[in-house]
């Protein structure tokens, strides 16, 4: 009996690891032609956690067979660093003003944390209250709401010195995609209805591009989030299930199709390029994975813990997954010298502050 368990156990093992490496190879294999490794890579870090279990298990029963699973996280341990950092930095001193503050928020039109359509102004005067603690020097807003019936927001934000702005809303309010900037705004494209834009920014003698992005989104109701509480719970419904799957791949294929469309843009932007955005996908992505390809990530050089990024619930107070899904990305002729996540229950997303300086300052 005791053999027979040992070798069922064996095989979850060698399962849950190929699913593991399966769920890395998103990056490789546009979801066009193989969509099945992009819904895997949402699992990477929890099928991870699987594997140390199986190590913890193997090493208990005095089992060389620990190996099995060590060496998987080991084949594939550069995506560790993408979920979790130790150290880094959360501030510097800036006296002589030669970095550049970048923050990007989804301020999820100031709501809250539950996805219902109620705000109020205490969300929005707490989130001048960041501003002003932080000082970014930009601010780049997705689903951002100008005013209030008592708040103007946009009024208070020029009045804190963010008099340059432009909005990806195509009826020109600024509203939804928004950068706002201390330093004047010199040109400035909209890529897609208000989900894409860039800026370029003059910043001392040098103009920097900006990117400010909010990939497609997964449009998931109380019910699909619901299905993945209880998925996470070992309890599946088929029925709601497919649906909220057919979501899954409908977004996982918008986000390729965006990147078809941004990677010329990306290539022909040159020096001194920033990206960020909420991107609605995880650091296994295929989007995410093909932009780490000209793009270094902030969080990968000076940030700390996990920085989850996504804290959303769903009615009722069930918590969803929580995820890294809010970028600071730039050019290699830049570098980040630090990173800070804002914890906060203005929106459902958390805002990351990044400071930025050039590699030969």
């Amino acid at each position: 009996m005791k053999k027979i368990l040992k070798t069922i156990l064996l095989v979850l093992n060698f399962l849950v690891l190929i699913v593991m490496l399966a769920s890395t190879m998103a990056g490789m294999v546009p979801p066009s032609k193989c969509i099945g490794f992009s819904l895997l890579s949402y699992g990477y870090l929890y099928l991870v956690l699987l594997n140390v279990v199986f190590i913890v298990a193997w090493l208990l029963m005095s089992s060389k067979w620990f190996l099995l699973s060590l060496a998987g996280i080991l084949v594939r341990v550069g995506f560790l660093p993408l979920y979790f950092q130790v150290g880094g930095s959360d501030q510097v001193d800036d006296a002589e003003n030669r970095y550049l503050k970048v923050m990007t928020f989804n301020a999820h039109h100031f709501r809250g944390v539950e996805n219902t359509w109620n705000f109020n102004d205490s969300n929005m005067l707490d989130f001048i209250r960041i501003v002003e603690d932080e000082k970014p020097d930009v601010l780049a807003l997705q689903e951002y709401l100008v005013k209030s019936d008592t708040l103007d927001l946009t009024e208070r934000l020029n009045m804190l010195g963010y008099v340059h702005n432009t909005s990806g809303n195509k009826r020109g309010s600024t509203r939804g995609l928004v950068v706002f900037s201390k330093m004047p705004i010199v040109n400035e494209v909209c890529l897609r209805s208000n989900s894409k834009l860039y800026v370029d920014l003059l910043w001392d003698d040098d103009t920097v591009r900006l990117f400010n992005l909010h990939l497609d989104s997964y449009r998931l109701d109380d019910t699909d989030k619901k299905q993945i509480h209880d998925l996470s719970h070992g309890n599946v419904d088929s029925t709601t299930g497919r649906s909220t799957m057919h979501k899954f791949r409908e977004t996982i294929l918008a986000h390729e199709m965006e990147w078809d469309t941004l990677k010329p843009l990306f290539d022909s932007s040159g020096r001194l390029t920033i990206v960020v955005g909420d991107f609605n996908d995880t650091p296994a992505s295929y989007f995410y994975q093909q932009c780490r390809k000209l793009f270094v990530d902030s969080y990968c050089e000076v940030g700390q813990g996990f920085s989850t990024t996504y804290h959303g619930v769903f009615t009722g107070g069930a918590t969803f997954p929580a995820f890294r899904i809010d970028m600071v990305l730039h050019t290699s002729d830049l570098e980040a010298v630090a990173y800070r996540r804002l914890k906060s229950g203005i929106s459902d997303h958390y805002p990351v502050v990044v400071t930025l300086g050039k590699v030969d300052d």
